[in-house]
């Protein structure tokens, strides 16, 4: 049997397969390395839409509409919307009130509740993202797609 030292392996790893500094995890991420962060992120589809359950909650406006990316929500949507039991509006989400405009750059953090997924469908099946806007899950729904959002690390 051929004995190999730790020392004499590592050197023949090295020579043979290159290892950058982002391949180790990071001090304050023991147990992580940023290319597999990035492999969790929302994959948008071929149209652009993030139209996968995803339970990822940071986010980043990328629309390039001077008068920011609006936000929507409907006046009669019950505070509890996310009860079971909740009477909830026809879901044209394209027709709602904007009710807040994010400009490019703004961060955002998606809303989970009540399943652990941070999208929703409108009549058309086109994803729309909860955006948490204040306390009691407050919330308002930006168009769920890479022309408007993207997801980020924070």
């Amino acid at each position: 049997m051929l004995r190999t030292s730790s020392v004499a392996l590592a050197l023949s790893l090295s020579s043979t397969t290159p290892f950058l500094a982002a391949d180790f995890p990071k001090p304050d991420r023991p147990h992580s390395t940023p290319s597999l962060l990035a492999a969790d992120f929302p994959k948008p589809d071929r149209d652009g839409d993030y139209s996968g359950r995803t339970s990822h909650q940071n986010w980043l406006v990328v629309d390039a509409d001077a008068n920011g990316l609006n936000c929507r929500w409907f006046s009669t949507t019950p505070t509890d919307w996310y009860s079971p039991t909740a009477k909830l509006p026809l879901a044209t989400i394209n027709q709602w009130r904007v009710v807040r405009r994010f400009k490019r750059n703004t961060p955002l953090t998606a809303n989970t509740t009540p399943a652990g997924f941070a999208t929703i469908a409108d009549t058309e099946n086109k994803p729309w993202l909860k955006v948490s806007i204040g306390a009691n899950d407050q919330v308002c729904l930006v168009r769920a797609n890479a022309r408007y959002i993207r997801p980020i690390q924070r």
